[in-house]
């Protein structure tokens, strides 16, 4: 902790930070106020490597697609050296991660070369590189913003059909249970595409979450009321996180720091010592960046 540190609320919300918020406000204090790093996981090492895999597979056609897909991925785990061998994992670990990955991206394939097949059988495209033009994303990690509510974000892809219509997507390779849907993800979606409407003045037909461990796609259609309460979110978040106290940001049960959170004395010092650090000028500030 750096002494008489000053603070300041976030400048510009996202969607992970909302749903850091929603989840646990001490989080997103620590995270997003204070500026504690994240922990490195080999979670989030994956994700990044498999998101860059995709977004460099949709660059160009090539005939050998899987072998494409491959090449990127070798490429992009070998750049990533660094980062894995901080984690200091145990070699048979790191290889199990390794063949996940692979998995996940194998799995993306054979989705995406059903549908290619699904064109060429319907007479929609006339070989595999129009099918793949067909199929391929109208935009790649597309930034969207609207400074008005000081929110923005990155949405993996947008996709434009035959018929116009237009789908925004987000890559996951986290894991699922079930047939529920977490709501972390419908809130992510729901701000994107009220984003997206307000950067681009186009409402998209629907949003839709890839779990590619699993090569399932679940779709929403993007409603009125879906944007309104996105709007709505975001607005309340806005007003509940311009404060830079600490107490005004409660920790729940699972907090990543639980061991600040927890209701007895030692812990309690530890909090206050936190305060003192961070020094009383800082106090409460409800005024807008």
């Amino acid at each position: 902790m750096t002494e008489n540190k000053e603070l300041k609320p976030q400048a510009r919300l996202s969607p992970t930070s909302i749903n850091t918020y929603i989840n646990c406000p001490r989080c997103y204090y620590m995270q997003y106020i204070y500026g504690v790093q994240t922990p490195p996981s080999i979670h989030l090492v994956k994700g990044r490597i498999v998101h860059s895999v995709l977004e460099d597979f949709f660059k160009t056609y090539r005939k050998d697609l899987d072998a494409r897909l491959l090449s990127l991925f070798n490429k992009l785990w070998d750049k990533n050296k660094k980062d894995l061998d901080r984690l200091e994992l145990e070699p048979e670990e790191i290889s199990k991660h390794r063949t996940d990955c692979i998995n996940m991206i194998m799995e993306y394939y054979h989705m995406f070369r059903r549908q290619m097949n699904m064109l060429l059988d319907l007479g929609k495209a006339e070989n595999d590189s129009h099918a793949y033009y067909l199929l391929k994303p109208k935009f790649r990690e597309l930034w969207v913003e609207d400074k008005d509510i000081h929110c923005c974000g990155y949405i993996d892809r947008v996709n434009e059909d035959y018929d116009s219509n237009i789908t925004l997507g987000d890559y996951k390779t986290s894991s699922k249970y079930g047939l529920n849907f977490p709501e972390d993800y419908k809130r992510q979606l729901s701000i994107y595409a009220l984003l997206y409407r307000n950067q681009e003045g186009i409402v998209a037909d629907e949003v839709a979450v890839d779990f590619l461990r699993y090569g399932e796609v679940y779709r929403y259609e993007v409603t009125d009321d879906m944007l309104t309460k996105a709007e709505a979110l975001i607005k309340a978040t806005w007003e509940n996180t311009r404060s830079v106290d600490i107490d005004d940001y409660a920790p729940n049960p699972y907090c990543h720091y639980k061991e600040l959170c927890k209701d007895d004395s030692e812990s309690n010092a530890r909090i206050q010592k936190i305060k003192e650090l961070i020094g009383d000028k800082n106090g409460k500030d409800d005024s807008a960046v």
